[in-house]
């Protein structure tokens, strides 16, 4: 912007001296332009007016690029939390197996064996899947409300990518995460840096993610 202020009086000033040259001399607008005004020629208050405008452009361009950057935040993009779809469960069929045209009695048991164990072994599989599920549903789940997209560093505030450990500016580690410990699941922060901003609402302390934690894991960190 002081540039361009500083070139509008460059041009305020130039331009009618330069115009001034170009007129014949026998011209009205010359005489216009060298009659005197409080004791100074008219052609005069331009060249003044203009080096004023550029003075006050070259103050504005030093004030800017003396002025410190703005502190750079992280980026949130809000986004609807993922919600979990199970597929349908198909029926386990057995698979029909060609016979002989004329078996004999062994081959006819064998076969009913073979048959009556895949029939188990399927039936196996399908009663542990529920197991498998009910124990997942168990486990307290980090919901995410809004997901951030940077990680700020603690100590020099630069921005980095999610699930960095170091700072790619002063190179120091971002985080210390203890064995076990709960981690935010956007940038694996761990969740004890985290900060309540609502009644169930915590953001994560290096991306700034919104997260719901549950209870079990707030009394576990002591988040207050």
């Amino acid at each position: 912007m002081g540039a361009v202020i500083s070139f509008l009086g460059a041009a305020v000033a130039l331009i009618p001296a330069i115009y001034f040259l170009t007129l014949p001399l026998n011209s009205p607008t010359r005489e216009l332009f060298i009659q005197p005004m409080l004791g100074i020629p008219f052609i005069l208050y331009f060249t003044i007016a203009g080096a004023i405008v550029t003075l006050l452009g070259l103050i504005l361009f030093i004030r800017a690029a003396r002025a410190p950057p703005e502190a750079a935040y992280p980026r949130v993009v809000r986004q609807p939390a993922p919600v979990r779809i199970e597929a349908p469960r198909r029926p386990v069929r057995s698979r029909p197996r060609p016979r002989p045209t004329s078996p004999s009695e062994g081959e006819i048991v064998a076969e009913i064996e073979r048959e009556i164990e895949e029939i188990v072994q399927s039936g196996e599989a399908v009663a542990e899947k529920p197991v498998e599920e009910e124990e997942a549903e168990e486990r307290p789940v980090v919901e995410v409300v809004n997901k951030g997209q940077d990680m700020v560093c603690p100590h020099c505030g630069a921005l980095n990518p999610l699930k960095s450990t170091k700072c790619a500016k002063c190179k120091k580690k971002l985080y210390t995460l203890k064995e076990g410990e709960p981690s935010c699941p956007i940038c694996g922060a761990p969740l004890r840096l985290s900060k309540r901003i609502s009644e169930d609402l915590f953001t994560c302390g290096l991306c700034f993610s919104e997260l719901r934690i549950p209870q079990e894991i707030r009394d576990q960190l002591s988040l207050q």
